[in-house]
């Protein structure tokens, strides 16, 4: 009894960064060893649990509506014989969370950096350099690009509505095709054996023609303007190539083992390597647990409210015919349910929401997993950009004092333009290249 008393004394201690970094290394165990991800689902929560007070207004009425509807449903699919264990309702969106936590490791080596002496370029062809800057390094970094190509841009002046309609797409469109998107580790979680060749190089082409749609907008609504850009800097891109070339070589060698798990292993242990060769690495580590890590819990506690609402669902669906919308996951099924997820997001809910109620309704349907996963990865990027309440738009208005509600009507047609494209990519992969 003196041992578990000393333990939980230390625990107690502990800098909740360090408690969300024991829930990554359980939740790994926890692929060869399942009860690891009891360990790992209660490391979670008790870090959310000590930080309740700081987590947003927003994030904690979502979260709190969406685990109270999973355990209702957990608990009324006991009539029918399908109530999920209590691993299955922790684990949920657990993966999700532990490699959002491994790839915010990227943010120590990959920072794309202008000195504060530099001026920044002028002139419309700095549109593309702008998009592209956020976007390949959002794709690393995550949410982090956007504050570090913002804060330089706006160090003189108000952000301008090109610079900030550019900053919102060229982040959001990341989520078509990176693997250490939020994005993909959603569409993962939900179809682990989607086809990621397929899948990046078509995400990798919208995000292209978003970035072109951009181009000649902006150029024709800023014609009277300067527009000030951000240079692009590809020398720190170096590390997320190695790493995705390794993430693809050990799925090709071991094919048993998930996408999530490679990112969420490798990411951590090839960062803190070449931070090694930087000065100061303790504390470089110390200063990314205590602060970066140890604030991502409106994050967790929202993809882990999610989870739950997810898998309660499914159990009250689970071989029921009482609700039963589709028939087949087809074209049609999946623009239906693509055109919901965006819908939902335009009206203040979180893509994650939209994604956690089709899933379970889709999934005894057995869609083709990389039609599953491009719907998800799709509805995100452009809900990103038209959610007055998605994580792109909050950061904008709290950072830049630009409202949500303007980047949404700036957005609108950028938003109906990709969509049609979604589409029309839903009905060929569906009829071309899987095969219906």
């Amino acid at each position: 009894m003196n041992t578990i008393a000393r333990c939980a004394k230390q625990f107690s201690r502990l800098s909740i960064g360090y408690v969300i970094l024991l829930g990554v290394v359980f939740s790994l165990i926890g692929y060869v060893y399942a009860p690891a991800i009891l360990v790992s689902a209660g490391l979670y929560w008790s870090a959310v649990f000590k930080l309740r007070k700081k987590l947003s207004t927003r994030n904690a009425i979502q979260s709190i509506v969406l685990a109270s509807l999973g355990l209702v449903f957990s608990g009324f699919s006991l009539l029918f014989d399908h109530s999920p264990s209590l691993l299955e309702l922790l684990k949920g969106n657990l993966s999700i969370v532990s490699m959002l936590v491994a790839v915010s490791f990227l943010t120590l080596i990959s920072q794309p950096k202008v000195g504060e002496k530099e001026s920044l370029p002028q002139g419309r062809r700095f549109i593309i350099s702008t998009f592209l800057g956020v976007h390949l390094f959002g794709a690393i970094i995550n949410i982090s690009s956007l504050f570090i190509h913002g804060d330089r841009m706006s160090a003189n002046r108000a952000l301008t509505r090109a610079q900030i309609t550019v900053l919102s797409r060229g982040f959001s469109t990341a989520a078509f095709w990176s693997p250490f998107f939020a994005a993909m580790a959603v569409a993962l979680n939900y179809a682990p054996s989607a086809n990621l060749v397929l899948l990046i190089p078509i995400g990798a082409g919208l995000a292209f023609m978003g970035m072109l749609f951009t181009f000649f907008e902006v150029k024709k609504q800023a014609a009277n303007e300067v527009f000030y850009g951000y240079p692009l800097r590809l020398n720190s891109l170096y590390l997320p190539s190695i790493l995705t070339l390794v993430v693809f070589v050990l799925h090709y060698l071991y094919p048993q083992l998930s996408i999530l798990f490679i990112i969420t292993l490798c990411s951590p242990i090839l960062c803190l390597l070449l931070l090694l060769k930087k000065d100061q690495p303790k504390v470089m580590f110390k200063r990314h647990v205590e602060n970066r890590i140890a604030n991502m819990h409106n994050e967790i506690v929202l993809f882990l409210s999610a989870g739950i609402f997810g898998v309660g669902l499914q159990a009250i669906l689970l071989n029921q015919t009482w609700f039963a919308p589709f028939s087949q996951f087809d074209a049609v099924t999946a623009s239906i349910c693509f055109v919901f997820i965006v819908a939902l997001t335009m009206v203040g809910f979180h893509m994650l929401i939209g994604i956690s109620i089709i899933a379970p309704v889709v999934l005894p349907l057995h869609p083709d997993p990389s039609l599953l996963a491009f719907i998800v990865l799709s509805a995100w990027s452009i809900g990103a950009t038209v959610g007055p309440l998605s994580g792109v738009n909050i950061s904008i208005q709290g950072a830049y004092g630009v409202s949500s509600e303007k980047v949404l009507r700036w957005n609108l047609c950028y938003a109906l333009f990709l969509s049609t494209l979604v589409v029309a990519l839903i009905f060929l992969l569906d009829y071309w290249v899987l095969g219906k």
